[in-house]
């Protein structure tokens, strides 16, 4: 040490030697801000590295020389100039062989890369020194030589792994090292060459002199110099760059919808904002570093986690303890020279509380909560299946609820709606826990119970159940009262099937409807034949139109003053192919019921309009119109159409209209009645007196004609009061200007009567009974083409 301490203090020009360890550290710091980004890898990885390589090689080369130009001995000093490049290629190619090996980042590799950083010093310096010509002769001390080597060595791979140590900040520490790596070799290794003089030694022409040499050193110094500045400037900016990218990341990934938490195995490295508000922390220091704290089914590191798969479903661990329902799907990250995985992470607590909420509506009646009728029927196959090897009876309830329309159309839907709900409440006390209760829709509600001493036990049920209704419920402040029917069919005695088994109970329900309110009746195979004779007419009335058994008949109407025909109306006949004749009181009842005579009704209208059309002359034709009709929001726009399309004048159509109409809804009923009106068309109040008969209808709507029911004309000569109601009606209609028409007169006596008391018109028997309308073909109307006959006579 003494040595080398010597070279250095009474052999050098102190000044230059400074200057060399500057440039040196300079160097120094230039060589590992280029090798950090050489080691962060992307695209431009191996032209950092070719840059460190250049930066620490030139720096190395420059420090040797400079140190040589400090070196002052009593000799005169040239320098050979194909060696002294040689040694500036084998600084950087060495060099940048280890930097290279550095890269790989495996220790093994770093430690191999500094050593060979270190040999490529020593090769630079040693090549250099014998580059040097003197006027003598250089003796190596062979001790020197090998502490200066070793010097190189060492201090090269502590430097890279100081370097390793400080990721990320900058390179003090390392550069330090470096450049006494650098310094503590090329000085030991000049206090290891001791020159000697030599008489008559001559320097080569070609040598370099000290002079040019220092030109050249200075150069390359301030080479090194601008590469120093100009790579801390790109550093800079790279870093800001770098830090830019970052913020423009974080913001990109804190816009995220979905939850981002990156993770090392289950160590949390970091999450976005969407994540934090999810599982409800304020910030992410906040955060758990434990990723199981999070999410617990991630408790250990899964490579397979990171698999291209769906998406998993999991819960997460909010910041107050609670958890919700999540959905995590996993990818790989290479991020900083690290391979993470990053968690996107979706709160699907909603989707899973709808899934729930539509699982149940898919079970559950909407509006009571009770089991719908999938559930009924899933229940009653299984129970029917399990009593069938048990030899356990099982009994159904069929309930349909008493007064129940009246009150949905006095109160409304919505009391309706709460009614039904107080209805499942009561059902549900009274059955408890001896069955099922399913409500299969409208009113009608079911109950499924098994064991028990049967028909004992389901009588005993239904008794509680008409019970439990009678006392009236509370809607919206008023009292309603309602009770119910009940049917019972019981297996295997009544069905052996669940389908059978619920038919009969409807069938028995159908019974105890027909007998009259809150009565319970039981199956009976002789009750159902009338039921299935009734359904079989109804399923025959549905095809009747097509297969042409309806048809059209018409009644004439008579004006009792000049005794002629003013027009006709349009009856409805059906006849059955097996039964014959079906009367219409049976089959437009079937028709409202089944909920058909809005087709049924139109068929008619368009049939007689088609044919009234051609009368001549043009006479009036009467049609009548169910109250069910109403119902219908297309009836005007039915109505119209076939006018249309019929060509009738819809002046000579006039639409016979029950009271029962404006008994329900008489606001609706009058809109609509106001719309057909202003389609040209006259309106009757037909059947006056046989319901709630109110003079304030005809104040409501201005009717064209009013009918009197045919049971007060029969009973008129023989009933003063029948008589006393019909001289009323007819003033009333005198005195309101509006027509009177009586029906059914059958006897010359009732049309004498009607002619003595001012009737308009008259229709029924006396006049002529409902024909097919060639039947009046000429007698009341012309035959086609009976006027061109005529005009040719």
């Amino acid at each position: 040490m003494l040595r080398v301490y010597t070279c250095i203090t009474q052999e050098h020009d102190l000044s230059l030697v400074v200057v060399a360890g500057i440039i040196c550290l300079l160097a120094a710091l230039s060589a590992f801000a280029t090798l950090e980004r050489g080691r962060a890898g992307g695209e431009h990885r191996w032209a950092w590295i070719a840059a460190t390589a250049f930066v620490s090689g030139i720096g190395i080369w420059a420090t040797h020389f400079l140190a040589m130009l400090a070196y002052q001995p009593d000799l005169p000093i040239r320098y050979d100039l194909a060696r002294t490049i040689l040694s500036i290629a084998a600084a950087i190619l060495i060099t940048g062989a280890g930097w290279a090996l550095v890269c790989l980042e495996r220790r093994a590799f770093v430690l191999l890369g500094g050593l060979v950083v270190g040999a490529g010093i020593a090769t630079m310096h040693y090549i250099g020194m014998s580059a040097v010509d003197v006027g003598g002769f250089i003796r190596w001390d062979s001790t020197l030589v090998a502490a200066s080597v070793l010097i190189g060595l060492v201090l090269s791979p502590v430097a890279i792994a100081a370097d390793r140590r400080q990721a990320g900040r900058f390179p003090w520490t390392a550069a330090l090292l470096f450049t006494l790596a650098i310094c503590g070799l090329h000085f030991t290794g000049m206090a290891a060459a001791v020159l000697y003089p030599a008489a008559g030694t001559t320097l080569p022409d070609a040598a370099i002199g000290s002079e040019t040499l220092k030109v050249i050193v200075i150069a390359v110094a301030l080479v090194i110099l601008f590469i120093t500045f100009a790579t801390i400037l790109f550093d800079r900016k790279l870093a800001r760059r770098d830090k830019e990218e970052a913020v423009r990341i974080r913001a990109f990934a804190d816009a995220a919808v979905e939850g981002l938490v990156i993770v090392d195995g289950v160590e949390v490295i970091d999450a976005n904002r969407s994540f934090l508000r999810l599982a409800g922390f304020d910030d992410r220091a906040a955060l758990p570093g434990h990723l199981p704290a999070l999410l617990p089914e991630f408790d250990a590191p899964d490579p397979s986690r990171t698999s291209e798969g769906k998406a998993r479903e999991s819960q997460l661990v909010s910041a107050d303890g609670s958890t919700r329902e999540i959905e995590v799907l996993v990818r790989p990250l290479s991020w900083k020279g690290r391979e993470l995985q990053v968690l996107a992470v979706r709160d699907i607590s909603e989707r899973k509380e709808a899934e729930a909420r539509i699982a149940h509506l898919a079970f559950h009646d909407v509006l009571t909560g009770l089991p719908n009728r999938a559930v009924f029927l899933e229940k009653l196959a299984g129970t029917t299946a399990g009593a069938a090897s048990d030899s356990d009876p099982v009994a159904i309830l069929c309930l349909d609820l008493d007064g129940f329309k009246a009150i949905n159309d006095l109160l409304g839907h919505s009391a309706g709606d709460e009614l039904l709900v107080g209805v499942a409440w009561r059902l549900r006390t009274a059955v408890g826990e001896d069955g099922l209760v399913a409500r299969l829709g409208g009113d009608e509600f079911a109950v499924l119970q098994r064991g028990g001493p049967q028909p004992a036990a389901a009588g005993l049920l239904a008794e509680r159940i008409i019970t439990a209704l009678e006392a009236p419920f509370d809607i919206g402040g008023r009292p309603a009262r309602i009770s119910a029917s009940i049917g019972i069919a019981l297996f295997p005695a009544d069905a052996d099937a669940p389908g059978s088994l619920i038919k009969n109970a409807d069938l028995a329900l159908y019974r105890a409807k027909a007998e009259g309110r809150g009565l319970t009746r039981f199956y009976e195979a002789a009750m159902d034949e009338a039921l299935r004779q009734r359904r079989q007419l109804e399923s025959d009335l549905r095809s009747a139109i097509e297969q042409g058994e309806l048809h059209v008949h018409y009644q004439p109407l008579a004006d009792l003053a000049s005794g002629s025909i003013v027009g006709f109306e349009a009856l409805l006949r059906w006849n059955h192919p097996q039964l014959g004749p079906i009367s219409p009181e049976v089959f437009v009842r079937l028709a409202e019921e089944g909920g058909m005579i809005d087709r049924l009704g139109e068929w008619v209208l368009r049939q007689a309009c088609s044919e009234a059309a051609g009368w001549n002359p043009p006479l009036k034709l009467s049609v009548n119109l169910s109250p069910l009709q109403f119902l219908f929001d297309d009836l005007v726009g039915s109505i119209e159409r076939v006018l249309a399309e019929t060509g009738l004048d819809p002046a000579r159509l006039d639409l016979e209209v029950t009271e029962g109409l404006l008994i329900k809804d008489a606001a609706a009923a009058l809109a609509i009645l106001q719309r057909l009106k202003a389609l040209g068309v006259q309106i009757s109040m037909d059947d006056f007196g046989t319901g709630y008969s109110s003079l304030s209808y005809f104040r409501m709507f201005p009717f064209d004609k009013v009918k009197i029911d045919r049971s007060f004309v029969q009973e008129m000569t023989a009933n003063p009061q029948a008589r006393a109601i019909i001289r009323s009606v007819i003033g009333l209609g005198r005195g309101l200007g509006m027509p009177v028409v009586a029906e059914g007169v059958e006897t010359p006596e009732q049309l004498e009567a009607l002619r003595a008391e001012g009737c308009d018109q008259v229709q029924g028997y006396l006049i002529s009974r409902p024909n097919p309308i060639g039947y009046f073909e000429g007698v009341v109307l012309k035959r086609p083409g009976e006027e061109t006959q005529r005009r040719r006579a």
